[in-house]
């Protein structure tokens, strides 16, 4: 027992030596108040912290929303930019030929009559009667009785035109005339 009662004694003298049992209640209750303080601040660091963490992840998921609405808005204007660019591009392509082939390209080129033709689908002198008969069917009639009578009387109007040639004057020549067909 007196190993037992020295073992006491001397965890006694080692309890009483510790600097805990010089203090008072009133220190012991200071120093709880505080370590409980600056662990309460410590938590409110981290609430603080936890608080700013989410309001920074709130501003980037409004910024996500944002911008993916703002994607969308952006397709659309690039779907209306790209409809009315094409828009403009028919346009232009319809008028910007026949401005060229008739103002920039010379005459001896005949663009505008290879381009009325190559509309009809026909060669040229097809393209252009038709387009005569669409325009005055009257005035084509009157070309093409026309026609008849100098390839039916092509002799005798060749002849006519030597000698007014010859005299240097005017001169009288019959021709045949055939009943229309």
């Amino acid at each position: 027992m007196e190993g037992a009662t020295g073992r006491l004694d001397h965890i006694g003298k080692m309890l009483a030596a510790a600097p805990v049992m010089a203090m008072t209640p009133e220190q012991m209750a200071q120093r709880i108040a505080a370590a409980g303080n600056a662990a309460r601040r410590e938590d409110q660091a981290a609430l603080a912290k936890a608080g700013e963490d989410k309001a920074r992840v709130m501003a980037e998921l409004r910024a996500i929303a944002g911008s993916a609405w703002t994607r969308v808005d952006q397709k659309n204007r690039q779907l209306w930019f790209g409809l009315g660019g094409v828009a403009i591009g028919i346009l232009a392509w319809t008028i910007l030929p026949g401005l060229v082939a008739r103002e920039i390209a010379p005459a001896s080129w005949q663009w505008p009559e290879r381009m009325a033709a190559r509309t009809l689908g026909m060669p040229r002198w097809e393209a252009g009667q038709r387009m005569m008969q669409s325009a005055s069917p009257t005035a084509f009639s009157a070309i093409v009785a026309g026609d008849r009578i100098v390839t039916a009387n092509r002799e005798a109007i060749e002849g006519c035109s030597k000698a007014a040639a010859r005299t240097h004057e005017t001169v009288r020549c019959t021709i045949k005339v055939g009943a229309r067909p």
